[in-house]
């Protein structure tokens, strides 16, 4: 064996572990999962087997507590043997994704050449634990999506790696652990802390306690169920109160005044308690979103001006450790229950939510919750004061809290304001006992509002935003105060008539009253007079906010096409990033906490604390969500930097709410200021009052209604009705502006786009055309991006200060799905000023990101492109694309429809400082039209025409948009596409070194973009030369190139093109279905299509015809090499894979490499090193350099982590890595040609 750039450590670890199948059981319910596979330490096999299979056996079964994903532990620096086994009668395996190993013996899968390291009996992996850190591990044997696979029953678990020399105790006893989903850290030298591993997993496959699939007791219909953990706590199981048939009891299911607590492992700790959430995604399929409440993290966790978050994306196979920001209870030292869940709603209705306990007095294990269950013990952390003891005025969280088990929550008192203005509900005196000293409406049990220094309490600021004051007025005086409503009113979306008759938003209630009070008000809406848009308000940093939100809603959802009537009596309003007393402001009604909720006409009382530039954050209701947050109830309160003040874009006033504002910074400095929210599942009807794409039974989760940005849309097909040509899709000459919103500057004026994902469940990728941002907005490390991936309740900050010319400028969202569906607009750079636009200073010169021309000295980079029609073969098995539409090099055309030729994505290249000057020809045969396909599907299809002009666009790189964009976009009067026979030059600009850079044709995205009409451009260091793998020529167009350059390490480049949703058809000329309707499951619209890299897939169906056995699927002694790209390297040499997602549809994927890992964000030293990239979509590009280069000789699988229908249906390949001298002549190909150029020069 050889180690390679492996360290030794000195010490080991051993683990036994062994697979076993037992029916898993999710819930007290009886839910369960009967073929449920998990991995166990091999001592504790026979215990846990025989437990669950005796809690399975009784009337309803039950879960057995150790019934749970396998966690282990190692300190940095050790060496750990995995002596793995099994009895069952298949070929099994543990891969490891992040940590170090000899890829022969060790990687968990039969991959390329390598040895087959499954097993069918017994076999040992050694790892190293070189990075502290959580990384997942899983089955590797059987990646097949069906139900008999192993990932999707559970064979997954995690290792962590802690700092040296830790230990790990019970947090309930204090006694040593071997394994546990939670621990208590303790390191020398460093603070103890509370661990938490997290598993979120998906595609269950359940059963209920009378062995049938479950059904929604609503709808009737099957019900998926999603899990934390091997444990679910799915609605259906939580019925209503009442025998109100539209009483879904969505208000209260979160509630453990009614139900008792849920399934999913329970964190607990004492306020104050230093902790981490290991966050692991151990699903198949969905990319989630993670949402706590209450609490924040910052992305990178040691980089102080890494962005603050409290949700995330997460992506099958994807790890994170969230290091809690002030520990448990978070700034303000709030106790109660946290709920943490997936943020996307049909998963939280599924059952993927818990709670973070987090306790004010010591628990010892004698006490009980008041449905009886007993509260076990809780150490406290050593090196921490422990909590004061329970007594009779001080029973501890939740003894003091006011309500009855098996009966409604209640209301918290002093926060309910009746109608009339007083006040509600009167605290008793045992809840009065547990007030803090300052309380408030909204802030009992915490102080909400403390100071900067010393966590004094104070409720007021200096002014323009200086530190807190160490006191306060108590009267509040100085509290920021929003006064909102949310209301019902028919919202129409655009000028085609589409319209949401139950549209729900929040409101200012100033802004009812201006307009005559709500009737007034509600008529105005429906007339179209007033143009509603989500709700933005602003604050500063160190605001003490009060929001006294008012309930104007009528109290049912009427029956409609999409969705039951359902009773939606009280409403919440909880708020993103701001601290807050978790009991009684949180909006929700989640564990033993008040139901923080206004019923009709009531007024509910929050106090809230910006304690520093948060920058954006989402609000929404979160008892009602799963019924009407998709009608629009969502919004937002941006907290600004201190000092900073609001102003109108049209006439510089002061600003109350608006999601459009110039912001003023307090050094005097200006930047506009743009709120977008994206949102799905709307439930629109056309101006006939026909439902727009309905689902087949209202209440369905099944991908219903339309899209929206900000209450708007723009649909490709009602503009195609119009005119016929989608290469003027986008163009206000031809169809007017969208009504989608249009974002007006002037050229030089700095831009913050707050981008918000509102509703409902798919992830989205948005996309600005010719311009950039960093991924975190105040770090100037941070990597430069053009796309931002984005789930519900997350919020991105896009700050754009490069220069940018006159012209309008595409937004969209890259799915195609999305912007069929009409989620695209325009930013508009005004070149001469308008009336309704105010400057943001006088006199600023107005800058143009290019010159005129070239100048003499300038190098030019030339290209000549056609694009063409070709078949394109995606592998040897017969699958293609007949109707196949490619960019290649002029130069290639006549090989290529005459000859033997092989199409592949087309790149280019150019180096950092150069001009690129590429010249398309449109080589389409006009006697053969590009012809419309109905697969892949798109949500409410069209049959059109598509369009036989095509163009160029870029990523990143310098262009004037109305000349060199390749878009007909807005009123830019120059025309970017090619017709047939004709040809365009193009003139782009590289200002600096990029990576990938993708190319994209606006000739007509809907219908080229998925037979391959895409391409890219790689910007290199500058001075860069380009070279063939393992050869001297010169590398234009390869996928694979050595690259060198003055002043850095020469390196092997990998071009990755990530394609989902393919037309591909198979050698009888069949249309390919990896995914097919005929096995029983609904195919949603954004998983038809094939799926592959670079023009190629290797799907597991046509290897299995040869050879069944699917543990060896990817054994190249099998089947061959795979038809996706063969990347090469020799070990130790820097590797860089430049990944990019082109086309087409908008399911998230991820990125892995076997036994390498890259760092997140290249250039900023605080960057997470990670093994895989989850959150892929359309538009996104990485540049991805190898940690310490190619790992050992030996093949290694690169794939998607979604193991559900990505890698089956062919998204995998290999990396190569050879040893040195072996395999080609040249030892290392990347120190001869950079040798050879020395000499040259």
């Amino acid at each position: 064996m050889e180690l390679c750039n492996y360290t030794r450590p000195d010490r080991t670890r051993y683990y036994e572990i062994e697979a076993i199948e037992i029916p898993i059981v999710y819930n007290k319910y009886g839910d369960h999962d009967p073929s449920g596979l998990l991995y166990v330490l091999k001592k504790d096999a026979d215990r846990i087997r025989q437990g669950a299979l005796r809690n399975f056996s009784k009337e309803i079964p039950q879960p057995y507590e150790e019934v749970k994903p396998l966690v282990i532990r190692a300190n940095l620096g050790e060496t750990v043997v995995i002596t793995f086994s099994h009895s069952l009668d298949r070929a099994l395996s543990i891969h490891v994704l992040g940590m170090n190993y000899d890829v022969q013996t060790s990687d968990g899968t039969s991959a390329g050449f390598n040895k087959d390291t499954t097993t069918r009996h017994k076999i040992v992996y050694t790892w190293y634990a070189n990075r502290e850190g959580v990384y997942l591990f899983h089955d590797m044997g059987d990646t097949s999506s069906s139900k008999d696979g192993t990932n999707i029953h559970g064979l997954f678990g995690a290792i962590i790696v802690e700092a040296p020399q830790s230990k790990w105790l019970d947090p309930q006893t204090g006694g040593q652990l071997e394994s546990g989903l939670f621990a208590d850290i303790y390191s020398p030298g460093k603070p103890a802390f509370r661990e938490y591993a997290v598993f979120f997993h998906d595609e269950l496959e359940i059963l209920n306690k009378d062995g049938n699939p479950p059904v929604d007791p609503h709808t009737g219909l099957p019900s998926s169920t999603t899990g934390i953990s091997y444990r679910s706590e799915p609605m259906r199981n939580r019925p209503p109160l009442t025998h109100d048939h539209a009483d879904s009891g969505e208000d209260i299911s979160m509630s453990s005044w009614v139900y008792g607590d849920p399934a999913p492992p329970i964190l607990r700790a004492y306020v104050g308690d230093p902790s981490k959430i290991r966050l692991i995604h151990g699903g198949v399929k969905e990319t989630h979103v993670f949402h706590l409440h209450n609490h924040q993290w910052q992305l990178e966790a040691d980089n102080p001006v890494s962005t603050i978050l409290d949700s995330i994306t997460l992506s099958p196979q994807e790890c994170y450790t969230l290091d809690i920001l002030h520990g448990a209870g978070s700034l303000t030292e709030t106790i109660g229950d946290v709920i943490f869940h997936c943020h996307l709603y049909p998963h939280f209705h599924e059952g993927m939510w818990t709670l973070w306990r987090i306790h004010d007095r010591l628990e010892d294990g004698s006490a009980h919750l008041p449905d009886g269950a007993k509260i076990p013990p809780l150490m406290p952390l050593k090196d921490r004061v422990a909590p004061p003891r329970k007594d009779k005025e001080h029973p501890g969280y939740p003894g003091f809290i006011n309500g009855v088990f098996g009966e409604r929550p209640l209301q918290p008192p002093l926060g309910i304001q009746n109608p009339d203005g007083s006040n509600k509900i009167e605290p008793t005196p045992l809840e009065q006992a547990n007030f803090v000293k300052n309380f408030a409406p909204g802030a009992l049990y915490s102080e909400t509002c403390p100071c900067h220094a010393g966590g004094k309490p104070c409720s007021c600021r200096s002014d323009e935003g200086s530190d807190l004051q160490p006191s306060c007025m108590p009267d509040g005086t100085d509290v920021k105060v929003f006064e909102i409503a949310v209301v019902q009113a028919k919202v129409t979306y655009n000028r085609y008539g589409w319209h949401d008759p139950q549209g729900r938003f929040f409101v200012l209630k100033e802004d009812l009253e201006y307009h005559g009070g709500l009737d007034c008000y509600i008529r105005k809406v429906e007339e179209q007079k007033i143009r509603v848009e989500p709700l933005v308000i602003r604050a500063n940093a160190g605001d003490c906010i009060e929001f006294r939100f008012t309930n104007l809603l009528p109290e049912r959802l009427e029956e409609s096409p999409f969705q039951m009537e359902t009773l939606t009596d009280i409403v919440g309003h909880h708020v993103h990033l701001v601290k807050f007393d978790t009991i009684v402001s949180d909006g929700a009604a989640n564990g033993w906490n008040n139901i923080a909720g206004a019923r009709k006409y009531e007024t509910l009382i929050e106090r809230l604390f910006a304690n520093t530039e948060l920058r954006t954050v989402f609000f929404h209701d979160h008892l009602f969500a799963n019924s009407h947050q998709m009608h629009g109830m969502f919004g937002a309160m941006i907290i600004e930097e201190a000092g900073a003040t609001f102003h109108s874009v049209r006439s510089g006033k002061k600003l109350r709410r608006g999601t459009q504002a110039v912001i003023r910074r307090k050094d005097g400095t200006s930047f506009r200021e743009f709120a977008l929210f994206v949102h799905d599942f709307a439930f629109l009807f056309d101006r006939d009052g026909n439902p727009l794409n309905p689902p087949e039974v209202p209440g369905s989760h099944d991908d219903p209604g339309v899209m929206g940005v900000n209450y708007r849309c723009e649909p490709m097909r009602e503009r195609l009705k119009c005119h016929e040509d989608p290469a003027y899709i986008f163009s206000s000459f031809v169809h007017g502006d969208p009504a989608t919103p249009i974002l007006e500057t002037y050229p030089g004026d700095e831009i913050i786009i707050r981008l918000l994902d509102g509703a409902h469940e798919e992830q989205h990728a948005f996309n600005l055309t010719g311009l950039s941002w960093r991924h975190e907005i105040a770090d100037p490390h941070s990597p430069l991006v053009a796309s931002q991936t984005i789930g519900i309740s997350e919020a991105f900050n896009l700050r754009i200060t490069k220069k940018y010319a006159p012209g309008d400028y595409l937004y969209y969202f890259g799915g195609i799905d999305d912007a069929w569906l009409g989620l695209w607009g325009i930013l508009r750079a005004h070149e001469k000023p308008v009336k309704h636009l105010k400057p943001l200073c006088k006199g600023k010169d107005r800058i143009l990101p290019l010159p005129p021309c070239p100048g003499k000295d300038a190098v030019i980079r030339k290209y000549e492109i056609a694009a063409i029609q070709h078949n394109i073969p995606y592998n040897r098995h017969g699958d293609h694309d007949p109707d196949g539409l490619l960019f290649v090099p002029l130069k290639d055309v006549d090989q290529a429809l005459c000859g033997h030729y092989e199409p592949k994505p087309l790149i280019l290249r150019a180096n950092a400082g150069e001009w690129i000057e590429v010249t398309l020809h449109n080589l389409f045969d006009p006697s053969h039209p590009v012809e419309y396909f109905d697969y892949p599907r798109v949500p409410l299809d069209f049959r059109h025409q598509p369009s036989m002009r095509v163009s160029l666009n870029p990523q990143f790189l310098n262009y004037d948009p109305v000349c060199d964009s390749g878009i007909n976009v807005g009123y830019n009067n120059r025309e970017q596409t090619v017709a047939p026979g004709e040809s365009k030059k193009y003139l782009w600009y590289a200002d600096q070194e990029y990576g990938p850079c993708i190319i994209q044709s606006f000739g007509d995205m809907r219908n080229h973009r998925y037979h391959g009409l895409f391409g890219a451009i790689i910007i290199e260091p500058a001075g860069a030369l380009w070279y063939r793998n393992f050869s001297f020529s010169k590398a234009l167009h390869e996928d694979e190139a050595v690259i060198t350059a003055p002043g850095t390490e020469s390196f092997r480049e990998c071009v990755v093109m990530i394609q989902n949703g393919i037309r591909m058809l198979d050698a009888d000329g069949k249309l390919v279905k990896t995914i097919r309707e005929d096995e029983g499951e609904a195919v949603d619209d954004e998983d038809t299509g094939e799926k592959g890299y670079n023009y190629r897939s290797e799907r597991f169906a046509n290897r299995l015809k040869s050879d069944d056995r699917i543990s060896l699927i990817f054994s190249s002694r099998i089947h061959g090499d795979p038809a996706t790209p063969l990347f090469k390297a020799y070990t130790g040499e820097r590797v860089i894979f430049r990944t990019m997602m082109p086309a087409d549809k908008p399911r998230n994927v991820g990125f892995t490499i076997h036994g390498h890992e890259w760092m997140e964000q290249p250039a900023d030293p605080f960057s997470r090193v990670i093994p895989l990239q989850g959150g892929v979509s359309i538009g996104n590009t990485f540049n991805m350099e190898l940690k310490n280069g190619a790992s050992c000789p030996g093949d290694y699988l690169y794939r998607s982590g979604s193991v559900k229908w990505d890698i089956e249906s062919g998204m995998w390949g290999i990396f190569r890595v050879l040893k040195q001298g072996i395999g080609c002549r040249y030892r290392n190909a990347c120190g001869k040609i950079w040798k050879r150029i020395c000499k040259s020069r």
